[in-house]
């Protein structure tokens, strides 16, 4: 079995599209989420696997938390995230909700009493910021969602990206999320840089790879306003610079990835739980990590 320590949280993928691109961007925006790195296709599933696959992942590792996350998992359609959560919380995980929250009050009331954690995007204080990056009116739903939660006494976290002026922002943000933090319990900030993973360009580069120190000694700055509350960063990275390891389960069984190349255009594809077991995929995926670190994902894929 998996113990805590080698791997503690799981990421569960239910589908890798996202509605995000429902909002328009703004006018001097590049286009919303243009960061993204995810691959836009569904993932065929149904609840009774989607169970299944929480049961061996529970069976066969000591992981105390499930991240449902995506693309988005709360999409205008069934992709049976509500079981699923159920499901998880009966195992005995946490569970944290990865979400834009676009429709997140459509879809709250099956997802209140199963969702440990609700993890929002939110990348600057203000609707001009924050809307630059994920769309017009995005954050005014960010507005409304952290009312409602808040109202709720529900778990907050938030996810931050940045370029070199919104950095500027970050201690209005800050700010912000010290607020909120008074109002109902809040568990993290991840804020980050470029990650040229996946889909990377030199665009992309040029609106969001700024000076990795630069970026390091904006968050570092905001620490001191939040007392008690992680404050993660993630920087851009170098080729040779080793992405943190991270195993992603899709809902149908398939068991990806990270090992460790940011040039790789996918994480490692190393089989389905359900056929050849959690355990033995996972400590696969250690073992290609430690002996080819810089290897990609095509190089490594079954």
């Amino acid at each position: 079995m998996l113990n805590r320590d080698e791997l503690g949280i799981v990421h569960l993928v239910l589908n890798t599209d996202c509605n995000a691109w429902d909002l328009a961007p703004t006018t001097a925006s590049p286009g919303v989420c243009r960061f993204c790195y995810r691959e836009r296709n569904r993932v065929a599933t149904d609840a009774a696997t989607v169970e299944k696959v929480i049961d061996r992942i529970r069976h066969e590792s000591q992981a105390y938390r499930i991240v449902f996350t995506g693309g988005d998992p709360v999409m205008p359609y069934d992709n049976h995230l509500e079981p699923a959560l159920q499901h998880a919380r009966a195992a005995g995980f946490e569970t944290n909700l990865h979400t834009n929250g676009l429709l997140l009050q459509d879809r709250y009331p099956g997802l209140r009493d199963h969702v440990s954690t609700y993890s929002l995007a939110v990348d600057g204080p203000d609707a001009e910021t924050a809307d630059w990056f994920r769309g017009q009116g995005y954050f005014e739903r960010f507005q409304a969602n952290t009312a409602m939660l808040a109202a709720d006494q529900r778990h907050l976290a938030f996810n931050t990206f940045t370029t070199q002026h919104s950095i500027e922002s970050l201690p209005r943000l800050a700010q912000l999320i010290a607020d909120l933090a008074a109002t109902t319990p809040a568990e993290y900030w991840l804020i980050s840089q470029y990650r040229p993973i996946g889909r990377a360009s030199t665009r992309k580069a040029e609106i969001y790879g700024f000076g990795r120190e630069d970026f390091l000694q904006a968050v570092d700055s905001v620490r001191a306003l939040l007392p008690g509350l992680p404050v993660y960063a993630q920087p851009t990275r170098a080729p040779d610079d080793a992405y943190p390891f991270r195993v992603w389960v899709l809902a149908d069984g398939t068991v990806t990835a990270d090992l460790g190349s940011v040039a790789a255009p996918r994480n490692a594809v190393l089989g389905n739980l359900l056929a050849d077991g959690f355990e033995p995929l996972v400590r696969e995926a250690f073992a290609l990590r430690a002996d080819t670190p810089t290897t990609t994902a095509q190089e490594v894929t079954r």
